[in-house]
């Protein structure tokens, strides 16, 4: 059973085209799961953890939290298979003022610096395969607890935001077919590192095994265990790109499901394996708080010589995932126009293209003002947090669904289980946040929160004018 929405906007067309293969929808998700989170982020574990095993713990529960949740999701996403995802899903089981505040916190944090996230980080290894350009940094500005500042890595962070977006402006079809060729290239380097790191590379399993195992006696094991999977989780985000865009997927009873599982054994696996290699290629200390645990680890196993591949092929996985994060996002803000709740031109859809181009642009724009953060950690906490607040609300939709008599004909694996386990580990997740990196998670909430205003002003001007319409008429 699908839920018709019964906005004017439906029946005025503006409606995306369904374009997507089983093919496209697993490349988009994990070309949006694999990007520079995954070269970067088992530093800031071991600097948080001091333990690479809790490393590889975390790594391994981010994969299965992302699996329950995109099993948990894809019951609403059978039910209403439109452009938007959570926004969606949390209008019909709750309320429109809750799915404003998904949409608004994916407007100014759960997209946006995402992208600006895998933006700096392209700048940054641009400025490491050409060290002949300018590398210079503006003074500091502290506003509000966060650091800003513009540098090298902004400016250069730039281009490949303007260019995916324009891209984007040609149509879904055009976008996706660049994402496959992102996506191929990504899978098989990656599977080549992992084969080639464990078959020829310089690799010494006692750097690992010198770590002594945790203590699950000692509760400090599992709060470090719970700080460690925020990281994580961001490096696991997208696994539910694929409902952004459920709009524009063929067959998406079948398609949806399939694609989603699929892409997440398949990040998860690739994940551990990488981290086992990062691991075994130097001891903790030298990688504990590296930005770059990637490149550090091939260049240890293969030589100076060859480390231009990896900083190159780094590259190319950040833009890969961010042109999947770009197209994913700019839907989210399309569904809330469509349905009167945002600004009315975000619904606005190409004639010949049929893509949401106010949109795409308007989100461009977002993107590049958050290039001005100066430090991706706190961004990933904040983005984080924003995160969770409402995904917790999303994930318990199967049981309002059914509360408001409407069943899918999916159904979800060990449930209740995956449900509970999702809403508990994001619950876990986000106190420790809130103890551990408080700032952060306040303006994470506060991003949520703000929200509200905005959705009721958005309101009653939207009363104002039909006033002012029925008036005239």
């Amino acid at each position: 059973m699908r839920i018709r929405s019964k906005t004017s906007a439906w029946r005025l067309g503006l409606e995306l085209k369904r374009s997507l293969n089983t093919f496209d929808s697993i490349s988009l998700l994990f070309s949006s799961m694999v990007g520079s989170g995954i070269f970067f982020t088992s530093g800031f574990l071991l600097k948080e953890t001091g333990n690479a095993w809790i490393v590889l713990i975390c790594w391994g529960l981010g994969g299965f939290l992302a699996l329950c949740g995109s099993i948990t999701y894809a019951y609403a996403a059978r039910l209403l298979p439109f452009a938007g995802g959570d926004y969606v899903y949390l209008k019909v089981a709750y309320s429109p003022v809750l799915a404003f505040m998904s949409g608004w916190s994916s407007l100014l944090t759960n997209f946006s610096a995402c992208i600006s996230v895998l933006a700096l980080a392209f700048g940054k290894y641009i400025l490491i395969l050409f060290p002949s350009l300018p590398n210079w940094s503006s003074e500091t500005l502290r506003v509000l607890g966060v650091d800003l500042q513009i540098s090298s890595a902004t400016v250069i962070g730039v281009f490949p935001i303007l260019f995916f977006s324009v891209l984007n402006f040609f149509g879904i079809k055009s976008a996706v077919l660049v994402q496959n060729l992102f996506a191929v290239i990504k899978i098989v380097g990656l599977v080549l590192f992992i084969v080639l790191g464990f078959l020829i590379g310089n690799s010494n399993w006692t750097f690992l095994f010198s770590n002594p195992m945790p203590n699950f006696l000692d509760s400090t094991s599992y709060s470090k265990i719970l700080i460690g999977i925020v990281p994580v989780s961001f490096s696991y985000l997208g696994w539910n790109m694929i409902t952004y865009l459920a709009e524009e997927v063929k067959s998406p009873e079948r398609n949806l499901v399939r694609s989603a599982v699929t892409a997440c054994f398949m990040v998860t696996g690739l994940y551990l394996a990488l981290n086992i290699l990062f691991l075994v290629s130097a001891p903790s200390n030298e990688l504990s708080g590296k930005d770059g645990i990637g490149a550090i680890a091939f260049e240890r196993l293969f030589g100076t010589d060859l480390s231009i591949l990896t900083t190159g092929f780094i590259t190319w996985v950040i833009l890969g995932s961010l042109s999947a994060i770009l197209i994913g996002g700019s839907r989210v803000y399309f569904a809330m126009a469509r349905d009167g709740a945002f600004i009315e031109s975000f619904a606005k859809v190409h004639a010949k293209y049929r893509s949401p181009y106010v949109a795409i642009f308007f989100q461009a724009s977002i993107a590049i003002l958050f290039l001005c953060v100066k430090e991706i950690e706190s961004l990933l906490y904040m983005i984080t947090c924003s995160i969770l607040i409402l995904s917790c609300l999303t994930a318990a939709t199967p049981f309002r669904f059914e509360k408001l008599g409407y069943v899918s004909d999916y159904k979800i694996p060990f449930y209740p289980w995956p449900i509970f386990f999702y809403i508990f580990a994001n619950l876990a997740v986000m106190l420790i946040l809130f103890i551990e990196k408080p700032v952060n998670a306040i303006w994470g909430l506060s991003i949520t929160l703000s929200a509200i205003p905005v959705y009721y002003g958005i309101q009653y001007r939207n009363n104002v004018l039909q006033k002012q319409t029925e008036l005239v008429s």
